[in-house]
């Protein structure tokens, strides 16, 4: 007689930190959180309009900060396109695997590992005439005053007539103090489960899962908190900062912002 055995899913790894649970899923990391084509040509919409504006012709480099930039596909996409690109992220492991996809002999492209609450201090104040942070990066500086230093930090390395981009899902459609599960993110190999659960002072916790092949699940612990970054508290804090411009969009496909929305776009300038 035959018998046939399964092999049973090894437990489940439980990981505490953000940054430790995006090291852990890092082979996955370009497989969940793919380059979109429209994203690309939005930040070359953005480069065009620099050369057109500027009182300088032929007009110089246009200098890029991607903040937040994980395994730099942004970046290294936008370096054909002649710009000079600086990107940084906190994530030791996410700058190692941008600094090895980089042309050989590119000069124009550079990876740090730097927090955002670090990056007035070693960048050069006025040198940047587009700064992006997409991908939903700014709630997670959850602390409403250290958001709001971020968001000042950015304006102070803004170029005159630079333009700052900010990403992040749409808190407006969110229902308070409902819990919100956001659409699942697959791959071949992987499946990204994702909540945000109501948590105190207004704040939102994530809960996230990534489900591999062989049934097993890496679970991140319910300690991450997000700050909901809605257009009117962004605005706000964009007003306290200096900026004067705001252009609201849905996606980079410069859809016009409603509360139901997939994300919200800002530019501010």
């Amino acid at each position: 007689m035959n018998f046939t055995t399964q092999r049973t899913p090894d437990p489940a790894i439980y990981i505490e930190s953000l940054q430790e649970f995006y090291t852990v899923i890092l082979e996955y990391y370009d497989e969940l959180f793919p380059l979109q084509e429209n994203c690309l040509d939005f930040h070359l919409m953005l480069q065009k309009e620099f050369q057109e504006s500027c009182p300088i012709q032929p007009a110089p480099l246009c200098r890029f900060l991607g903040i937040g930039c994980a395994t730099g596909n942004l970046e290294n996409k936008l370096s054909s396109y002649g710009l000079d690109i600086t990107g940084i992220d906190k994530n030791p492991d996410m700058i190692e695997t941008a600094n090895r996809r980089m042309k050989q002999g590119s000069s124009t492209l550079r990876f740090f590992e730097m927090s955002t609450l670090d990056m007035k201090r070693f960048l050069k104040k006025g040198s940047f005439n587009i700064i992006s942070c997409i991908n939903n990066l700014i709630p997670y500086i959850s602390d409403e005053t250290l958001l709001r230093k971020f968001i000042h930090d950015a304006r102070e390395l803004l170029a005159p007539s630079g333009k700052f981009v900010i990403q992040t899902l749409n808190f407006d459609s969110f229902e308070k103090n409902k819990p919100k599960r956001l659409p699942d993110l697959t791959s071949i190999r992987v499946t990204l489960e994702r909540s945000l659960l109501s948590a105190e002072k207004g704040l939102l916790t994530l809960d996230a899962s990534l489900e591999l092949g062989n049934g097993q699940k890496i679970i991140l612990q319910k300690k991450t908190q997000m700050i909901p970054t809605t257009v009117s508290r962004l605005e706000s804090y964009a007003k306290e900062a200096g900026f004067t411009g705001l252009s609201l969009y849905g996606d980079f496909n410069l859809n016009p912002w409603t509360d139901e929305s997939p994300s919200t776009i800002m530019i501010l300038d």
